[in-house]
């Protein structure tokens, strides 16, 4: 090199494919491969890049010239892979919906894009997570950021990739996310814009009411409907923006298990079998003077409710004899079939500004929701009269309406405009509200009547239960108090039962003698037998108090074991306890639900097909939304929390809150809670705020436990009085009954004669026009 005076860098410049004869030399050829594949080469590059310092003065190495050359090569291998994954990130309109938003997988994208754009991934991961912390950390998973991260990145170079902030953008929106942070966030390239959002919204809901159009005529499928209030506010007034009180009114369809399909000849036979049923009432006497069979099944219940409460009782958690077969439940009677294909899809219809309160109004949501569910055609009119039955789900207002429009229109000319294609069903939900209250009207009492409502309201410390209320947490705060006071009740029978001074000395005990012990309880704490047993006793051997407290635990068994039966889903349980719960409603002053309860039993017992009957029953009192064990709640109860979502949980907010953004939203909302869902176990953030935490009430019911036992409310004492006596609401519903004015007056407000007449050619005065 120095004879030929060549310099270093040309030297080099030429063996590294700079020059043609270096490249097809065949010394140049071995000299260069045995440089690219020595081990020495990265030493030599590293030395380049930072040489080592000897004596004297520092030598110039190469770092400017290898940062350069090494950010270029980064930078055009980011490249290839940005290019390479950009269509993982593409998202096309046609996939903004149900499916796509809740089967997308976090971790099985992570691998793809991780595959596809390996160097930026690893820079990302680098800069994210330090060694130090690869070593230490444990829990802690960059990749989540690193994804998100690449998607920014994505969604910046083109609006089309945008995946993954549309899904953000869904999730967010639907936990409450102002328009404001959003702006924030998309200008970050987190979530898309608000406009898209509020867009996609809009999508959501009409591919809703699509998918349940078609729903309806495939599948079985029954309806709730309630009225929905919410103020609509604004900041500056003027004659046409004023503030307001909206009365609206939403709906849902519930799409049913396809086992509960009726048969086509279903709706024909069963207005056969109702027109000539309908003219005689159901045996009354079956009803008063009980079933022999469940009253058995109703003992077993109440037996192993009782047997429950001690064995879940703290002073039983190291019991030796749990899990013995003299702890097992009583067989259920009919419970329902568990399972995904027993569960229960909700379809909410767009919120309509019509009240329901009125004759009129209800008139009018019923052909509303037939119109959107397209049913409003007179071919499908036509359908609805001969083929359809559709059991339509309320509270109690709600049913009632529409049995008195039913009835308003029996001389109607079709089938259609008579309704004989409806069946309305009362909600099991209004109903437990009501016996709650029934209840609490009994047996509020005074403060200084120990073992009433009131004194116990006290003890707990339990504010605004002293006033019924329908609104706001009352029938929660109430049910929670009911259940307490019953277990403290109960534990103070079984220690005046077993003679002892803690629950924990019951322990000895063998599992047959516990429930031996929980019989006893039963017919001497807890029966009518024993009511009318302490009635008989001569005037100065009565003890009022025990017998106040004994019709307690009688009166209030009925209502645990409904609450019971619902959760469970063993509507043969619910059906048992009808009878009592008609002693109740109509001793306690409750005719509206009297006649409810009237009404199932004739139901029931008279003009209901058997075909009807398992419908009724089985896929109209409760539902489960996922088929699992445990998760049966009632129909109405799902309207309620619908009704929750689109006035609370979903509802813009401020001016924005108008009934024309309502009805466009609500029938998104099914398909928003299961994105919440979905990306709450994507980041497994699924238990925070779920459920509201329930405090433990071992102090309440100690305490108030400690209290009867001091007054000794559960031990006969001859001669003693009460200081404010309940009445028998049960004794007094079934004289009431039995002397027939309260069935007299039901039966005569249904009976009339139904027309038959099928005229499709006249159309009645003032029936909806359809527009």
């Amino acid at each position: 090199m120095q004879d030929e005076r060549l310099p270093l860098p040309l030297f080099l410049d030429a063996l590294s494919w700079g020059n043609p004869e270096c490249i097809s030399d065949r010394t140049c050829i071995y000299a260069r491969t045995s440089l690219m594949v020595s081990d020495e080469l990265p030493g030599i590059l590293a030395r380049w890049y930072k040489p080592p310092r000897p004596s004297g003065a520092k030598p110039a190495g190469a770092r400017t010239p290898l940062e350069h050359f090494a950010l270029n090569t980064v930078c055009a291998s980011i490249d290839r892979g940005m290019k390479l994954s950009a269509p993982l990130f593409l998202s096309p309109p046609e996939e903004l919906s149900e499916e796509h938003l809740t089967t997308f997988d976090f971790a099985s994208f992570k691998s793809q894009v991780k595959t596809g754009n390996s160097m930026l991934w690893e820079v990302i991961r680098h800069a994210a997570y330090s060694p130090l912390q690869e070593s230490r950390n444990k829990h802690k998973d960059p990749d989540m950021v690193v994804l998100n991260i690449i998607s920014q990145i994505q969604y910046t170079r083109s609006h089309r990739r945008g995946r993954v902030p549309k899904l953000w953008a869904i999730y967010l929106k639907a936990c409450g996310l102002s328009a404001r942070a959003f702006d924030a966030l998309h200008a970050l390239g987190i979530v898309m814009s608000h406009k898209w959002t509020a867009e996609a919204f809009g999508i959501l809901s009409d591919s809703a009411i699509k998918d349940v159009q078609e729903l309806v005529q495939k599948l079985p499928w029954n309806i709730t409907h309630d009225n929905v209030d919410f103020p609509q506010r604004v900041y500056s007034q003027r004659l046409d923006n004023q503030s307001l009180f909206i009365s609206g009114c939403a709906a849902t369809v519930w799409v049913l298990p396809l086992r509960s399909a009726l048969s086509l000849q279903a709706n024909r036979l069963f207005q056969v079998h109702r027109a000539l049923k309908c003219d005689v009432m159901f045996d009354f006497a079956e009803v008063l003077y009980g079933n022999p069979t469940a009253d058995v099944r109703m003992e077993e219940q109440d037996t192993f409710f009782i047997l429950r409460l001690l064995i879940n009782s703290p002073g039983f958690s190291d019991y030796t004899g749990r899990g013995s077969t003299a702890q097992d439940p009583p067989p259920p009677v009919h419970k329902l079939p568990t399972g995904p294909e027993n569960s229960t899809k909700p379809c909410i219809l767009r919120t309509v500004p019509y009240e329901e309160a009125s004759y009129d109004g209800t008139d009018r949501v019923i052909f509303e929701w037939l119109r959107q569910l397209h049913l409003d055609t007179e071919d499908e009119q036509k359908r609805t009269a001969t083929e359809r039955l559709i059991a339509w789900l309320g509270d109690q207002l709600t049913v009632e309406r529409l049995r008195r429009l039913w009835k308003y229109r029996h001389e109607d000319y079709n089938s259609f405009d008579r309704m004989d294609w409806m069946i309305p069903v009362f909600g099991w939900f209004h109903l437990v509200m009501a016996l709650a209250n029934s209840l609490h009207k009994q047996y509020l009492s005074t403060s200084a009547n120990i073992g009433g409502l009131r004194q116990a309201f006290d003890v707990f410390n339990r504010k605004g239960l002293i006033s019924q209320a329908t609104k706001g947490p009352f029938w929660h705060n109430l049910d929670e108090a009911i259940k307490h006071i019953s277990e403290a009740h109960f534990r103070a029978c079984w220690l005046v039962t077993g003679n002892v001074e803690s629950l924990a000395d019951l322990k000895s005990r063998t599992p047959t003698e516990l429930r031996a012990m929980a019989q006893q309880i039963v017919r001497e704490h807890a029966s009518r037998e024993e009511l009318s047993r302490l009635d008989h006793l001569p005037e100065q051997e009565k003890d009022q108090t025990k017998r106040q407290w004994t019709m307690w635990n009688a009166d209030v068994l009925p209502y645990l074991q409904l609450r019971d039966a619902i959760k469970v889903g063993d509507i043969g349980r619910m059906q048992d306890l009808l009878p009592a719960l008609l002693f109740r409603f109509s001793g306690g002053g409750n005719s509206k639900y009297t006649i409810e309860v009237l009404e199932l039993l004739q139901g029931l017992k008279r003009e209901w097909t058997d075909e009807i009957k398992t419908y009724i029953t089985e896929f109209c009192w409760v539902l489960s939304r996922t088929g699992e064990e445990d998760t049966w709640f009632p129909f109405d109860l799902g309207q309620e929390e619908n009704i929750c979502d689109i006035k609370v949980n979903y509802r813009s907010m401020g001016p924005g809150a108008t009934m024309d953004y309502i009805k466009k939203v609500s029938p998104a909302i099914p398909t928003l809670r299961k994105v919440q869902r979905h990306m709450e176990k994507q980041f497994k953030t699924v238990a925070r705020g779920a459920r509201h935490g329930t405090p433990d009430k071992e102090k309440d019911v100690a305490r108030l436990t400690e209290q009867y036992m001091k007054s000794k409310l559960h031990t006969y004492t001859k001669g003693r009085s009460v200081t404010e006596k309940s009445q028998d609401v049960i004794n007094i519903g079934a004289e009431n009954l039995e002397r027939l004015d309260t069935l007299k007056d039901w039966w005569g407000r249904r009976s009339h004669k139904r027309s038959r007449l099928e005229d499709w050619d006249i159309v009645p005065e003032g029936a909806p026009s359809g527009n």
